[in-house]
């Protein structure tokens, strides 16, 4: 009877670390989930960009909830996007902070079709 007794204790005691893994690496998941959709959303921001579309571009961004940033680098255009996201566990929050940021960036030769791309993850 004793041993029923200690096993829920012992349960008890574990199951507040548990719950802040599962927290944790649904804010992971999701991190990587908005990083995939920031790069979808590079991909159509790009295209709008080579037709020449601004409108389109800033109507999009605005929808979207994004930051938008463009650098001339020699012949080269930079987009840059970024978009921030929730970090809701507790203690994933206070390593990555509340907002995390992630970020995208393309580089694109205005006048032809040849796209490099450049990835990577920006703690605000």
């Amino acid at each position: 009877m004793k041993e029923k007794g200690q096993a829920l204790v012992e349960f008890i005691l574990i199951l507040p670390i548990i719950l802040l893994i599962l927290v944790a690496l649904i804010d992971i998941g999701n991190i990587f989930l908005q990083k995939y959709n920031l790069n979808n959303d590079l991909e159509t921001i790009t295209d709008l960009y080579k037709n020449n579309k601004t409108q389109e571009i800033k109507a999009y961004i605005i929808n979207e909830g994004l930051s938008y940033e463009e650098k001339a680098n020699g012949d080269l255009i930079q987009i840059i996007l970024k978009k921030p996201v929730k970090i809701t566990a507790p203690v994933l929050s206070n390593i990555l902070g509340n907002n995390y940021t992630i970020e995208t960036s393309k580089n694109i030769y205005p006048n032809s079709k040849v796209i490099i791309s450049e990835e990577s993850f920006a703690n605000e």
